[in-house]
Order: C-alpha cells, then structure tokens, then sequence
C-alpha cells in the first residue's frame, strides 16, 4: 500500500530525473554542435613549424645551396596549399635579408602586400599567388585586407606563416 506521503517523495525523485536528462541532454546537443576550428588550425601550425624545422635541418646536413633550398621551401609550401586550400586562407614568407619570398591560397578576394622599407602587392585575387621583395630594412610587414603582420627578419633563414579561416562570422587567425 502506499501512503499518501509517499506520493510527494516519487513526484519529486521523478522530476529531478526527468530534470537532469533534459539538461544532459541540453549539453550534449550544445557541444556537439560548436565548431573546433581553433584545434585544427593550431594543430596545422604545430605541423608546419615541426615538419619546416626538419626541412631546414635537411638543408644544413646536407649542405644544399641558397638555392636549392629556395626550391625545396616553394615545394614544402606548395604541398601544404595542395592539402588545406579546400578550408584555410594560407601565407607563407620565406627567404633572407636580401630575398623574401610570398606564397600562399586564399579562398576569399584580399589586398596582399608586402614591405620592407619599399612595398609590393602580391595578389588580390583568389587562388594561388607568389611574389617576392628585396628587403631594405629589419623588420617586414605583411598586409592582408590593411590588416598588418609583422615578422622580425634574422640574419640566415627566415621561415613565417598566417593561416586564416572563416568561422561563423568571425576569422580565426594564427601566426607564426
């Protein structure tokens, strides 16, 4: 038999289920739902350093030339254009005080510039781009759509990248 004091106890027991797996299931639907662009992009970044530090490690044991490491640097950037220009707006910059190199995709129509003392445009247009400029300072500024980046340029080898992608309404930028 039950009492009627009983009656109160399972109302309650029942609500507090039925409460929390309406809220479980609130979470789940809110966490399955969020874009994870940002760990993709930072594991792109994590990757292009890791794998061009081996290049330029390639390039010192086995004592290439300026050159030939020019041309293994245009392939290294070109793979990664190959393999992510379907998501992510790329920019690569790479050379020494005397010849940087641009190169890079973006999926969207931007103002590419560079300058270093004196200026070029790169591209603005979409798809694939290359272009180049022959440092008179220290110090180079990349320009996306008037947005700047600038990169500290060393004595040897300068390797440096920005990689965009367009999430929801905002971009997710990454810089390294």
């Amino acid at each position: 038999m039950i009492k009627k004091g009983d009656e109160t106890g399972q109302f309650y027991l029942i609500s507090a289920v039925v409460l929390a797996i309406l809220v479980i299931g609130f979470f789940t639907i809110a966490n399955y739902s969020r874009e994870d662009s940002d760990a993709k992009l930072t594991y792109l970044k994590e990757e292009i350093q890791t794998e061009s530090r081996y290049l330029f490690d390639y390039g010192l044991y086995n004592e290439i030339s300026d050159l030939e490491l020019h041309g293994l640097l245009i392939n290294f950037t070109q793979d990664y254009i190959d393999y992510q220009k379907k998501n992510t707006n790329l920019y690569f910059i790479f050379g020494d005080k005397d010849n940087i190199t641009v190169t890079g995709y973006q999926k969207t129509q931007k103002d590419v510039s560079i300058s270093s003392g004196s200026s070029a445009t790169i591209t603005n247009e979409t798809g694939e781009f290359m272009g180049g400029i022959d440092p008179e300072i220290d110090t180079l500024t990349l320009s996306i759509d008037n947005t700047p980046y600038e990169f500290d340029l060393t004595k040897g080898k300068n390797f440096y990248f920005v990689l965009s992608q367009k999430i929801n309404r905002g971009e997710n930028i990454i810089i390294g």
